[in-house]
């Protein structure tokens, strides 16, 4: 089978390898679609060091059912399933809490484990869900990040009347956007560096979409809106996390979801002196999972019109340019294996 193997920096290497072999609780999974997800392109970027070369990435796909082990359960060859990457051990205390996402134990396919920039991947079945005949393959590989969004909102508490700030017009930041319509009748601000998210922020629902490449943000913010209730910081740099806590109102909360600077220095004092929650917040358990199948499902969220490019496999590596560039008024980079 094809596969695209990083070699780390910017190197990306199409190569021949046996297809993988399954046990008898996994499922092969012929790949449709898979795409690169932000944490993808700062490996590529040299940003992040949490993925160790060789390694073949890829954690958002779908993709139908190739061959079943011997003990799984609830599928058949050639069902289309969209595949929930985290795969936690149901053992330690955080899992036995139901809190999946952040077992002791944790792998996410393409990160710990060979991912889906590949045209085939072994995964367990328990992982595997139907995805329903209303949503293409493409969109299919756009449920994780959309889960992503999903536990972010679910773990925030907001209210009915909340005026909301998300930092960050990204993937994730847009699906915040789009859920946070159901969640509250007041503002929907949106900050970003790029003119054209920042105007599908707007399409999405964002009460007012701002641009602050050029300005002071919490100065252009204090003065147009004031505080807010509620942020969700969805670009994990030091500088956008002091952004939010200057910006939320005194007993506000912040949940922090970019994941970009490790070490950060931040004015705790502020933090403690005004009863501000700072919340973490990692990937999502397999209800957020469900429900954001069935949101796409039903309509209530748009995936196509974050999706700007499809490409074949052996185009991979121009399609990491593309977003590393961000040229072409990219969103969503889908590969085709």
């Amino acid at each position: 089978m094809k596969v695209a193997v990083w070699y780390g920096d910017k190197n990306i290497v199409l190569e021949d390898r046996p297809i993988p072999s399954i046990g008898e609780k996994d499922v092969l999974v012929r790949v449709k679609s898979s795409s690169i997800c932000g944490a993808d392109l700062h490996a590529y970027k040299g940003l992040s060091k949490r993925r160790k070369p060789p390694l073949v990435m890829g954690h958002e796909f779908s993709g139908m059912v190739e061959r079943l082990g011997d003990e799984t359960k609830g599928l058949k060859v050639g069902d289309r399933v969209v595949v929930e990457p985290i795969i936690s051990c149901g053992k330690c205390k955080a899992c036995k809490k139901g809190k999946t996402n952040v077992c002791e134990n944790r792998k996410l396919i393409g990160l710990n484990l060979d991912g889906a920039f590949a045209e085939y991947v072994s995964v367990p079945y328990e992982k595997c869900h139907e995805l329903p005949r209303d949503l293409s393959f493409d969109e299919g590989a756009i449920i994780e990040p959309l889960a992503v969004a999903v536990h972010a909102v679910n773990i925030t508490p907001i209210s009915s009347n909340d005026n909301v700030l998300i930092i960050g017009s990204g993937v994730i930041g847009l699906l915040i956007t789009q859920l946070l319509r159901s969640r509250t009748s007041g503002d929907i601000l949106v900050t970003g560096r790029r003119d054209y998210l920042l105007e599908k922020a707007r399409e999405f629902g964002a009460t007012d979409a701002i641009n602050v490449i050029d300005c002071d943000a919490v100065k252009t913010l204090l003065k147009k809106h004031g505080r807010v209730d509620v942020v969700f910081e969805a670009v994990g740099s030091n500088e956008t996390v002091n952004q939010s806590i200057s910006l939320v109102e005194s007993g506000g909360s912040i949940t922090l979801v970019g994941m970009l600077d490790r070490e950060m220095t931040v004015d705790m004092m502020e933090v403690v002196a005004r009863e501000i929650t700072l919340r973490g917040d990692y990937g999502y358990t397999t209800d957020d999972f469900k429900e954001a199948i069935e949101l796409a499902s039903s309509g209530k969220v748009d995936l196509k019109g974050l999706i700007t490019h499809v490409l074949p496999l052996d185009e991979i590596k121009k399609g990491f340019d593309i977003l590393a560039e961000r040229r072409e008024n990219v969103i969503k980079v889908v590969i085709n294996p």
